[in-house]
């Protein structure tokens, strides 16, 4: 899967019709509180140059204790996986929307994370939350294989529009 990424070759391109597919999502439209993530290279960006200033973006950061928190932020700095983290301290409200980053995802929204469980474990203990799956077309599959703890997303969105579960 990580070649097919890296050999993806219209990620620019891709990258915007898949922001116009989440603008116009009833989930996002909907949506005040928005728990995103800073893309790696390579994986889409759904963000953009800007935000719409209505909503409340909040980023991951990697907790000594294994889950993500997400926090209010300005100013980013690579944290200890390599991921740009929030550097300030100010919690997020409890979010309508959670975005969720992978390296594959199915057609019954089964993720392929990065192996340490981050999203898994914030997933399950917040169930009630709608989690949406960003990435691109060559990374949606028809089957992954998939273990009690792994967390699935309620919909994906690519460049090639919403997939709802």
């Amino acid at each position: 899967m990580k070649e097919a990424v890296r050999s993806f070759p219209e990620k620019s391109f891709a990258s915007k019709q898949l922001r116009q597919h989440l603008h116009g999502f009833s989930l996002w439209k909907s949506a005040k509180v928005v728990f995103g993530f800073n893309s790696l290279p390579g994986e889409p960006d759904w963000m953009g140059r800007d935000l719409p200033p209505e909503k409340i973006f909040a980023y991951p950061r990697a907790g000594d204790d294994g889950m993500l928190e997400f926090l209010l932020a300005s100013e980013f700095q690579v944290g200890a996986l390599g991921i740009h983290e929030p550097t300030g301290s100010t919690m997020a409200p409890s979010p309508d929307l959670v975005l969720v980053p992978g390296l594959a995802f199915d057609i019954t929204g089964a993720r392929l994370g990065r192996g340490k469980g981050f999203y898994d474990r914030w997933l399950a203990a917040n169930p009630t939350v709608h989690a949406v799956g960003i990435c691109f077309k060559c990374q949606i599959v028809e089957s992954l294989p998939c273990e009690a703890h792994d967390a699935r997303v309620s919909a994906i969105v690519s460049e090639e529009g919403v997939l709802v579960l």
